[in-house]
C-alpha cells in the first residue's frame, strides 16, 4: 500500500469517526487549531477577521463554529461568512465582502461607500482603491454609480467623479468628457450612453458631453471652439 493511499485511508477513517461523533475528537490533540485560512478577503486585513474568531488557545478542529461564523460574519464589511474545517488542523473563513463603488472626502481622509452610500471600514490605501469620487456621501449617486457598473463596466472604469447636476440629474466627470444621466438612471440608459460612445470613439469624432437625461434619447455635444 502507497503512503499516498494509506493517507487517504487514513483521512477517510477520521472523517467518518468524526462524523459519527466530533466529541470524540475533541481532546484529541492531534486536531488543535493550529491554522487559520482567509478566502475572499480583498479589502479587509486577515488580522480583523482572525480576531473576529475569538479562538481558544486550545481551540480543536472539531469544536462548534457556529459563534464563530456568526462574529465573522458581523464586522463590518462582510457581506457573508462561513466557516469550514480542513484536517488535521485548519479552520478555513471564506467571506464575501461588501463592495465599494465610490468614495468620499472626509476630515479623516477617503472613505469608500457601498451601493447605497454607506461608509466601508476599508483603506483606500491599504487596498489600493481607485473608484470615482463622489461630492458628498449620497444614496442617490452612489446608487447611479452601482448602476453604471452593472450597465457598462469599460464607462464606471473611465468615471473619476461624479456629482448632481441641474435639476438632480447625475453628472459623471471623466477625463475629457462628461455625461448626464437621470436623477434616477436605469441601466438601459448607461447602455444607451456605451452604444453612442463606442460609436463616437470607433469613427474618431470628438465630444465634450454625452446627454442621457432624455428618455430613448441620448445627445453628444462637441466642443466649443
Amino acid at each position: 500500500m502507497t503512503r499516498g493511499l494509506r493517507w487517504a485511508l487514513g483521512a477517510a477513517v477520521v472523517l467518518g469517526v468524526a462524523a459519527a461523533s466530533p466529541l470524540l475528537l475533541r481532546h484529541v490533540s492531534f486536531f488543535a487549531v493550529r491554522r487559520v485560512e482567509i478566502v475572499g478577503a480583498r479589502y479587509l486585513a486577515g488580522e480583523q477577521l482572525v480576531a473576529a474568531l475569538q479562538l481558544a488557545p486550545d481551540q480543536n478542529l472539531f469544536d462548534p463554529l457556529d459563534a464563530a461564523q456568526e462574529r465573522v460574519a458581523a464586522v463590518p464589511g462582510v457581506a457573508r461568512a462561513w466557516l469550514s474545517r480542513r484536517i488535521p488542523g485548519t479552520v478555513r473563513v471564506t467571506v464575501v465582502e461588501q463592495e465599494p463603488v465610490g468614495l468620499v472626502s472626509t476630515a479623516a481622509g477617503m472613505v469608500p461607500l457601498d451601493c447605497e452610500g454607506q461608509r466601508l471600514p476599508y483603506d483606500p490605501a491599504r487596498s489600493g482603491l481607485a473608484l470615482p469620487i463622489l461630492e458628498r456621501a449620497d444614496s442617490n449617486l452612489a446608487r447611479a454609480l452601482c448602476v453604471v457598473r452593472v450597465g457598462d463596466s469599460v464607462l464606471f472604469d473611465a468615471v473619476q467623479a461624479v456629482r448632481y447636476g441641474g435639476g438632480g440629474s447625475v453628472m459623471l466627470e471623466l477625463k475629457r468628457q462628461r455625461v448626464w444621466l437621470r436623477s434616477v438612471p436605469t441601466t438601459t440608459d448607461v447602455e444607451a450612453v456605451a452604444v453612442v460612445r463606442r460609436y463616437l470613439e470607433d469613427t474618431r469624432r470628438d465630444f465634450a458631453e454625452l446627454d442621457a437625461r432624455y428618455e430613448g434619447l441620448v445627445y453628444a455635444r462637441g466642443r466649443r471652439t
